[in-house]
């Protein structure tokens, strides 16, 4: 197996859009609304990590809501850590995925003055 994004990002969809009872863009999009969730791209993807043809990416997945919605922001990360936990292989996608760490939590101010709260859960997805 080798890293494809498409089907980790595609997994993904499938697995958090019914967790968590919101969109999740399977990449960054445009324009968007909160609440949602958006799988990032994976900044780095180690080729043949854990031994020839397995493959491990940093891919973050972005929670994104209002400014003043801190408590939904961490009820949809948790969400989304539990799930991913619960599922491991993302439905037999991959060889394994977790939740390693959350980072960069920040305030987004986006076109037309609207403001976000978003926050990065950060997975290791190896393939």
């Amino acid at each position: 197996m080798t890293w494809d994004r498409t089907a980790v990002s595609t997994a993904l969809v499938s697995l958090l859009g019914p967790a968590t009872q919101v969109t999740v863009h399977g990449r960054p999009p445009e324009t968007l609304n909160g609440p949602c969730l958006v799988v990032g791209r994976p900044q780095p993807v180690v080729y043949a990590t854990a031994g020839l043809g397995v493959d491990e990416a940093t891919l973050p997945v972005i929670v994104v809501s209002g400014v003043e919605t801190e408590d939904q922001v961490e009820a949809l990360k948790n969400t989304c850590r539990q799930t991913i936990l619960a599922n491991p292989s993302l439905g037999g996608v991959v060889q394994a995925c977790y939740p390693a760490e959350e980072r960069n939590w920040r305030n987004l101010t986006g076109a037309g003055g609207i403001q976000l709260l978003l926050c990065e859960l950060i997975l290791t997805v190896q393939m």
